[in-house]
């Protein structure tokens, strides 16, 4: 099973992190090299998956799916975060060239943590396929992809969040697991 990197487990640092979180007009935290060692992607079997207008993707059974439902990793995300996550769901989600999701594909969410690791093996900003979560009353957050990186964001009921469009330029893929907890 992965492991979360011991950096992220100390007291001072889970203090930090839940500090740094719930500062934000969009709470979230982005960790880097959050697991150690970083898993080995095996290959997923893929489904393609188009809404036209909402999103075009594949999407798979999420590849650390045990991981995100272990109590040990709710614990963390307990500790980090200061909320009460419940598991709803976790896919693997790959976006190459000419794929996209648009905001409006989460227009009737309720409040939510979502989480994010990034598989991505390289990426080029230019390429696009960036991460965007919105609420209404805040400026955007932007997150651009960073292999290894763990994406924590809570999100109320009229935020919304998307993988922005990939250029038909891009050589790589950006593969992720997407997880998502409801929030009391």
């Amino acid at each position: 099973m992965a492991e979360i990197n011991f950096y992220y487990l100390e007291k001072p640092t889970l203090s930090n992190l839940k500090r740094i979180f719930n500062s934000g007009d969009i709470p979230f935290i982005r960790l880097s090299k959050f697991l150690d060692p970083v898993p080995r992607v095996s290959k997923p079997e893929f489904n393609r998956r188009e809404k036209i207008g909402y999103y075009n993707r594949q999407e798979a059974s999420a590849i650390l799916d045990d991981f995100w439902q272990s109590s040990e990793f709710i614990q963390f995300l307990e500790a980090t975060t200061g909320l009460k996550p419940k598991f709803r769901a976790a896919n693997h989600i790959c976006y190459s060239a000419g794929d996209y999701s648009l905001l409006h594909t989460e227009e009737s969410e309720s409040r939510r943590l979502t989480v994010t690791y990034d598989f991505t093996k390289s990426w080029k900003q230019e390429w696009g396929g960036y991460d965007l979560y919105t609420s209404p009353e805040n400026d955007p957050l932007i997150c651009n992809r960073d292999p290894g990186s763990l994406m924590i964001v809570k999100l109320e009921e009229k935020d919304l969040s998307c993988t922005r469009y990939v250029s038909h330029k891009a050589v790589s893929v950006v593969q992720m697991d997407r997880i998502i907890y409801d929030l009391d």
